[in-house]
């Protein structure tokens, strides 16, 4: 599976995404770097830790699965952002 790895134009490399496409089950994955916690706790702990300065050399991952149905709306959207 190819990945494609978007930085963004700060350079920062903690503001990434990075795409990936499963040919087998048809999914798209998106993944960006940030992640929000539904735990209040868990995110209070994130938050201290930040506060702290705390990195972790991982970073923070999370992501999302495309709809099929939606895979043909971005491809528009794609397109007509480079028109």
């Amino acid at each position: 599976m190819e990945r494609q790895i978007m930085i963004c134009e700060c350079n920062s490399l903690e503001h990434q995404v990075i795409f990936w496409y499963d040919k087998e089950s048809g999914d798209l994955y998106c993944e960006p770097h940030l992640i929000t916690h539904r735990n209040f706790f868990k995110r209070l702990w994130c938050g201290l830790k930040y506060a702290f300065g705390y990195k972790s050399r991982f970073g923070d991952w999370d992501s999302t699965i495309f709809k099929k149905e939606d895979l043909e709306k971005l491809r528009t959207y794609l397109d007509a952002l480079t028109k």
